[in-house]
């Protein structure tokens, strides 16, 4: 029974740190795109292009046109919808991190002293 139990701190031990592991990687991730390499966050050449022509093949009885083609500043909104999404999964991302961590050091902590005491 006292080996099952030694194998359960460090098991749970080695979670915690695995836990951790992840969360620094994703701050650190983060970091690097925020004040290193800048456009490796950014979707520049990605965005899909629209198109205002209609096509050849549908009958034009309405002469209407998409939205987007009647609005001169629908790139410009389309631009900021994109920057404010990468703005929001950046926040995301590191409530995550630090939600992994907050969690990950006191069952690092606990169960690493724990085991070492059994030892």
């Amino acid at each position: 029974m006292q080996h099952i139990k030694k194998i359960y701190l460090y098991v749970v031990s080695l979670v915690g740190l695995i836990i951790l592991i992840v969360a620094g990687v994703t701050l650190i991730n983060m970091g690097l795109k925020a004040w290193v390499f800048t456009k490796a966050d950014s979707n520049i050449g990605y965005a899909p292009q629209i198109s205002c022509a209609q096509p050849p093949s549908a009958p034009d009885t309405t002469n209407a046109k998409p939205p987007e083609c009647s609005d001169p500043n629908y790139a410009a909104k389309q631009k900021q919808i994109e920057t404010d999404q990468r703005a929001a999964q950046r926040q995301s991302d590191a409530a995550h991190a630090i939600a992994m961590i907050i969690v990950g050091v006191p069952v690092f902590v606990y169960h690493w002293r724990l085991a070492r005491k059994e030892a």
